[in-house]
């Protein structure tokens, strides 16, 4: 066979391929590309003419074929099929075969026809935008772990893989001297993998001959080591910092099981989970005998191992309805020589602790009230935000903490005490980013390291070494992993797994677009445009947000992935009302007791300022988006404003008081959002501000987007919604997703979800409803 690998081009004016092929043999193939972009659901006709037998594919799949010869002179038949295609770049491959029996010209035409005008893009060959195959699929970095003495590194992947969403996890170990890859654990079945203390040893739970181990693989000598099996997986596991044993964790099921008819032992106990414990032990490296070091109806939580390897900082949470939030924390210290108790506190807010490298201090993070005032930083007698997490230095000898971020408006997500050059590393929420900062215990001084990523991700220290190595992602690029060298502040990037997928991905520019509420507080916010924009043009927009207490970051992709709605024709404005941690705690403090009011305005108000200073956006077409707290927001909004062309909430909140009693976390987080507020004492609450209650004010077509097996917000949230709204005569439709939770984690429900969206806007932001009626034809049943 003669196969030729060249590229057609695509002829813009006729919107025609021709290629003729001169050099014959008896049998050849040929084949024909072409990349195009559709930028919206578009119902194309393709039209082949060719004497020769020929395949037309689109995006791999077989789309038109003919599979006979036609003689010369004769009339050459034409093949002509109208398929829908999705917005996006899609790859038209036409294999065609030449036989010199056929004494016929090698010549192929093809040609499509459009509906609308516009709607079909050539590409240059390599040239693509974000798609649902970028944002779910290929290979992607989890993590990063530096070896003791910092000259080897472990790289944790995934990958998923179409059709089905099969995940493969595995870990790679890699040679900083020279960045090469010295082991892999693709194919095997290894996980859990920690860098035992000194020397290039890795320890990995598998699973052997039905038992689950626990083994150390010697990256030296390449042997291996059997520490445990057991009929349990392990939970978890923490080595001692001289490698002399190993403190793990099982979960043991409960002696009482739930029966077909049972009583209800307190609100957490709807979990699932709930009546499950865990214990945990201890593995003596040396001679691999295990002792039991819990015991109990309670679970027991590691959070330390002391420096000496005398002591362990363990805890156990269990319900306290007396107050919030409802629940308390004995933090206590366990003397490996005889298992005896020192408690260290007890208390409501609990928080999270490992020693200082002297062993005489705690590094603790948690609520602002943890320590009562001393970690509260706002004015007059409001209640603080539970979620802004604050970090403290506790002195165990005298029982006094030391707020040290107490003026640092950043909120603490990751901390590490490190022994090395003994300071406190901490990955914080700086407004829309995460950042990687440095404390000095003595100065009580923090400055910023400076980071190649918008959103670290993790962070790992040499224990022997000042290096590091950091993993992130930025707003138009996915996770990748820096080292860093804590001396002199040099940088350099190990690993890029989605280099060559994004080589030729082409983002729209994104900016920052802030403006002043109505108290004068700079509300801030960022523009994503797609990748072919002209400012003549008009665009329809979307507004995103959440709401609640947590920032929309700077993350790459995510349930919703801004740059793709950008990449298939909107221009998406997602701002960061009041009450999000990361701007200080007067500013999360907002968040407390208000449900939305402040946030529903702000979003309105900004929507309003928007649309006066950018041209670009039709003012007719804008649709808003929120999930969770931010599906409750697009409720309440839809009950507030008519600016709103579309509306869509996922698994929103309708009724306060109904999330309150009935989601899995309704009555725990709501001691946050609604501290000391109840059905009971607090009506304008529960009910004036609950978008169920003002349904009769919705003009905005809605669709409900709920997981049938939500534990969070239950589905009756949606289901009520939709009834009203239903015997009100009002534009709403309600999907809801089988078998999924809060978030939507199966792989080809992920994308009929994410579609679902797609198509709502276009039907009433592009006028376009052929996605929509594709999806959900009308039945009547």
């Amino acid at each position: 066979c003669h196969c030729p690998r060249k590229m057609s081009r695509w002829n813009n004016k006729s919107g025609s391929l021709n290629i003729r092929q001169p050099e014959y043999t008896d049998f050849a193939l040929n084949w024909q590309a072409a990349n195009i972009l559709c930028t919206s659901y578009s119902e194309i006709t393709f039209e082949i003419e060719t004497a020769q037998c020929f395949t037309l594919y689109i995006d791999g799949q077989k789309r038109i074929s003919k599979h006979q010869f036609d003689k010369k002179g004769k009339e050459i038949h034409k093949k002509k099929k109208e398929i829908s295609l999705e917005p996006g770049n899609h790859l038209l491959v036409i294999v065609s075969l030449y036989s010199k029996n056929a004494d016929t010209d090698w010549s192929v035409r093809s040609s499509i026809k459009t509906k609308k005008p516009g709607e079909v893009k050539t590409q240059p060959e390599a040239q693509q935008f974000m798609n649902m195959e970028l944002l779910l699929e290929g290979q992607q970095l989890k993590g990063a772990a530096l070896a003791p003495d910092g000259m080897f590194v472990i790289l944790s992947y995934k990958e998923v893989f179409a059709p089905d969403g099969k995940t493969e996890n595995w870990f790679e170990v890699m040679k900083q001297e020279n960045k090469q890859t010295v082991f892999s654990s693709r194919g095997r079945n290894m996980g859990q993998q920690k860098w035992a203390p000194s020397g290039h040893q890795i320890s990995y739970t598998s699973k052997v001959n039905g038992k689950h181990t626990l083994e150390l693989l010697d990256l030296d000598s390449y042997s291996n080591t059997i520490l445990l099996t057991n009929k349990k997986r392990l939970t978890d596991y923490t080595w001692s910092k001289d490698g002399s044993f190993i403190i793990y964790a099982l979960t043991e099921e409960p002696k009482e099981k739930k029966k077909a008819v049972y009583k209800i032992e307190g609100m957490p106990d709807r979990w699932p989970w709930w009546r499950k414990r865990s214990q945990l032990f201890k593995l003596s490296t040396a001679d691999l005998s295990v002792q039991q070091i819990t015991y109990g109806y309670l679970s027991n939580n590691l959070h330390d191992i002391s420096p000496d390897g005398s002591k362990l900082l363990v805890s156990h949470d269990f319900p306290d309805f007396s107050e919030r939030p409802y629940s308390k924390q004995v933090l206590m210290e366990i003397k490996l020589s005889d298992l005896s108790v020192d408690t260290i506190w007890e208390k409501h807010y609990g928080g999270s602790a490992s020693y200082s490298p002297d062993g005489k201090k705690l590094l603790v993070t948690g609520s602002p009230v943890l320590f009562g005032e001393t970690g509260v930083n706002i004015s007059g007698n409001r209640i603080p935000n539970d979620y802004d997490t604050q970090a403290y230095i506790y002195d165990l000898n005298s029982g006094k903490a030391d707020a040290i971020s107490r003026d640092f408006d950043p909120s603490i997500e990751q901390v590490k005490w490190n022994a090395n050059d003994n300071l406190i590393y901490c990955i914080a929420q700086d407004r829309t980013y995460k950042k990687l900062y440095v404390f000095k215990p003595d100065s009580d001084s923090i400055h910023e390291l400076e980071t190649k990523v918008d959103v670290v991700k993790s962070m790992s220290f040499a224990k022997e070494n000042p290096a590091m190595v950091y993993t992130g992602n930025s707003i138009s690029y996915p996770t990748v992993c820096y080292d860093y060298n804590l001396n002199n502040a040099q940088q350099s990037i190990i690993a890029d797994p989605g280099a060559s997928a994004f080589e030729n991905v082409k983002f729209g520019k994104t900016e920052d677009w802030n403006f002043k509420n109505k108290r004068g507080v700079t509300i801030e916010g960022r523009i994503y445009y797609p990748p072919d924009f002209d400012p003549k043009k008009q665009y329809p927009l979307i507004v995103y947000y959440y709401g609640g207490t947590s920032p929309t970051d700077r993350s790459f992709g995510g349930r919703y992935p801004k740059n793709l709605f950008a990449a298939i024709g909107f221009v998406v404005y997602n701002l960061q009302p009041s009450g999000a941690t990361g701007y200080g705690q007067e500013f999360s403090a907002k968040h407390v007791n208000d449900w939305g009011i402040i946030v529903a305005d702000e979003i309105i108000n900004g929507t309003k300022l928007f649309l006066q200073e950018h041209a670009f956006v039709d003012p007719e077409k804008v649709g808003c988006l929120g999930a969770s707290y931010g599906g409750f927001m697009t409720m309440l909004l839809t009950t507030r404003t008519d600016i709103f062309a579309a509306a869509i909430s996922h698994a929103g909140i309708s009724s306060i008081s109904s999330y309150w009693g009935e989601g899995f976390w309704g009555y725990s987080y709501s001691s946050v959002a609604s501290a000391n507020s109840f059905p009971w004492n607090n009506r304008e609450l529960y009910i004036e501000q609950s978008p169920l209650f003002h349904a009769d004010k919705v003009t905005t077509p809605l669709l409900l987007l709920h997981g049938d097996a939500d534990t969070n917000v239950p589905p009756g949230e949606s289901i009520q919604m939709y009834t009203a709204l239903k015997l009100l005569g009002k534009e709403v439709e309600l999907v809801e997703i089988e078998k999924q939770n809060h978030h939507i984690s199966d792989y080809k429900k992920r994308i009929l979800w994410q579609k679902t969206i797609f198509a709502w806007f276009d039907k009433w932001l592009k006028n376009d409803s052929n996605w929509w009626d594709a999806l959900y034809p009308e039945k009547n049943l």
